[in-house]
């Protein structure tokens, strides 16, 4: 699904990553995938109904889930990853059916649903960056999002100079393992770290 041409600009939407185990976001085997979470209604669209080709998704930790384990906590950069397709959640499925959606799938799997796919994505799970070291600043707010919801209130040099940022100092992909893995994914055969570009 590509952004209409009246709509040439990014934005960034800022979520809470409360359940950091691998699923949502989605980031292995090459690619990462948010497809199921942040779903909403027609009345009360999400992110993966409102994130067009070119936007930008991040996710921070959350405090229920960190006490939990299950997440990297408040103040913390999880991940990061440009849309670059948006798919029917119907079509991710039968495109993916190994990533795991949901263990009532027709709960799921409705029309209207979306998932979507970076392939230019900065995973960090539980070597979640501290957000307040990031070099950049929104003039009213911070990069974080928190409770329920999310935030795309950014202007355009706060996108820019983030994103910017992120691709001057790290290698796309996994900078780390999630939070609190789930069994049923199968991590890589090396744990992977956190990886800056070099000068």
């Amino acid at each position: 699904m590509r952004r209409s041409e009246s709509k040439q600009v990014p934005r960034l939407f800022s979520y809470v990553v409360d359940h950091d185990n691998g699923f949502a976001p989605h980031p292995f085997g090459g690619f990462c995938t948010l497809a199921k979470c942040k779903y909403g209604t027609p009345k009360r669209p999400n992110i993966v109904e409102l994130a067009q080709d070119g936007d930008w998704i991040v996710g921070t930790g959350g405090a229920t889930g960190f006490r939990r384990g299950e997440s990297a906590g408040i103040g913390k950069l999880i991940y990061a990853m440009r849309v670059d397709e948006k798919v029917p959640l119907s079509a991710y499925c039968s495109r993916y059916e190994g990533r795991r959606i949901d263990a009532m799938r027709s709960r799921v799997v409705i029309d209207g649903r979306f998932a979507l796919i970076s392939r230019h994505f900065f995973y960090f799970g539980r070597n979640a960056l501290q957000i307040s070291e990031i070099p950049v600043r929104c003039p009213d707010h911070s990069l974080e999002k928190r409770g329920p919801g999310f935030r795309s209130d950014f202007d355009q040099d706060f996108i820019r100079d983030f994103t910017a940022w992120l691709s001057n100092n790290f290698r796309v992909g996994i900078h780390g393992m999630p939070c609190k893995p789930s069994e049923e994914i199968e991590p890589p055969r090396c744990a992977p770290k956190l990886r800056r570009r070099s000068c």
